[in-house]
């Protein structure tokens, strides 16, 4: 896959982890790009690529702690 922007580096190279992998029970083929992880229905992979994306946007880890946290409650 040829990368779009440093966003996709920065997400495939934390969701290539195996031991991510398998906790969260995805495939290499189901990474797509940050704004395809954003739509995921896997709590991981997109819970990652709200963290790369906020992280980008500038977001305080306080504020990125009480986002993802709420996402995940709501979701999982």
């Amino acid at each position: 896959m040829a990368y779009i922007n440093n966003e996709d580096k920065m997400l495939h190279a934390v969701l290539m982890n195996e031991r991510l992998m398998k906790f969260g029970n995805y495939e290499l083929n189901e990474i797509g790009s940050i704004y395809q992880a954003l739509d995921s229905e896997n709590h991981v992979i997109n819970a990652v690529a709200q963290i790369i994306k906020r992280t980008g946007e500038g977001a305080s880890s306080n504020e990125l702690w009480k986002e993802i946290n709420e996402y995940l409650k709501r979701n999982v």
